[in-house]
Order: structure tokens, then sequence, then C-alpha cells
């Protein structure tokens, strides 16, 4: 599962996460194409807003095979 497709499956918006990550929207899209540019203060509040741990929002999150 991709983080897009988490986001539609809990119902966040694109605008709503990037809001909260203080991030304009093309630049979270941006991101979430090459979820390498994310930091790591996007990664602990993106794991905040959606109620998981850091560690399974990189493991979850980095280990698709379209991010390779």
């Amino acid at each position: 599962m991709t983080l897009r497709e988490l986001l539609v499956e809990k119902r966040i918006s694109e605008r709503w996460l990037a809001e909260r990550l203080g991030l304009s929207r093309p630049t979270l899209l941006k991101y979430l194409k090459k979820p390498n540019e994310f930091r790591v203060k996007h990664v602990k509040k993106i794991a905040k807003y959606l109620q998981l741990t850091e560690g399974s929002v990189l493991i979850n999150y980095f280990k698709h095979k379209n991010y390779e």
C-alpha cells in the first residue's frame, strides 16, 4: 500500500496533509512520487496524523516497489 492509498483509506485529503506538514500541495505531490525527499520531521508528522508509529511509516511507505 502506498501513502496515497492510505490517505484515501483514512479519508485524509492531500491538501489537509500538506497544510499540516507545512508544504504546498504541489510539493507534497512531488514527495509522494519520490518519498526520499521527505525530511524526518515530515515522517514524524505523517505518523502522528495517520496514528501510526514512525517505524511503521518508514517500513511500509518506503518498501513499496514503485519507489525503487
